[in-house]
């Protein structure tokens, strides 16, 4: 089974993870960096807001790509669980807001793109921390300048709603993200727990 944690920049997404290798540290996990973290920094990712559909096309094939290669070891290993720090929806809900936030129409063509990808590592749960755009900015420090996109208020509303319209499509519990941490990974490991104990009735 495969869990992605979502949510904006300065969720608490890695923090989370980490607590939840810890609480479930029983079985075997095979978890799986975030993107930036993955090819050594976000300046080595695409262009968060592209100028033309060509440009953004161009970006998430790349994006795809590293998908491809940051899950390759986790779906062929043997493991109880695969978690990812953001997952596939990750492209989606970017595209939906920039969408939003610049006009670009790119979150149709996205959508096609992904679909053709057939990626093998889409989540079967999704876990997203909910936070609110005050949060966000507390928590920045400076780890994005003011103007970046990833602290937008528009743009982290554009993800928020992405994730909101496909509720109903995909199996995704809401965490409150301003929980205190230890709440926030017991309710987490109980939604990681129903997942297995579904699929281990099945």
């Amino acid at each position: 089974m495969i869990v992605a944690v979502e949510g904006p920049c300065c969720a608490g997404k890695t923090t989370l993870s980490r607590g939840l290798l810890k609480a479930l540290s029983q079985l075997a996990i095979a978890h799986v960096r975030c993107y930036a973290d993955f090819v050594g920094g976000g300046r080595f990712l695409p262009n968060p807001v592209p100028r033309t559909l060509d440009e953004d096309a161009a970006g998430l094939r790349e994006l795809i790509h590293i998908e491809r290669a940051r899950t390759e070891a986790a779906l062929h290993a043997e493991s109880d669980l695969i978690l990812l720090d953001r997952g596939a929806n990750t492209f989606l809900a970017h595209r939906y807001a920039i969408e939003r936030v610049t006009g670009l129409q790119c979150f149709g063509p996205a959508k096609r793109a992904v679909a053709e990808a057939s990626l093998p590592s889409w989540p079967d749960l999704v876990l997203y921390l909910d936070v609110p755009q005050e949060a966000v900015h507390e928590r920045n420090r400076g780890k994005f300048p003011n103007d970046s996109i990833f602290i937008d208020a528009q743009f982290n509303a554009g993800i928020r709603s992405y994730f909101t319209e496909i509720t109903g499509e995909q199996e995704i519990v809401w965490l409150d993200a301003a929980l205190d941490p230890y709440e926030l990974v017991k309710l987490a490991e109980a939604s990681v727990r129903n997942l297995l104990a579904t699929a281990a009735a099945n």
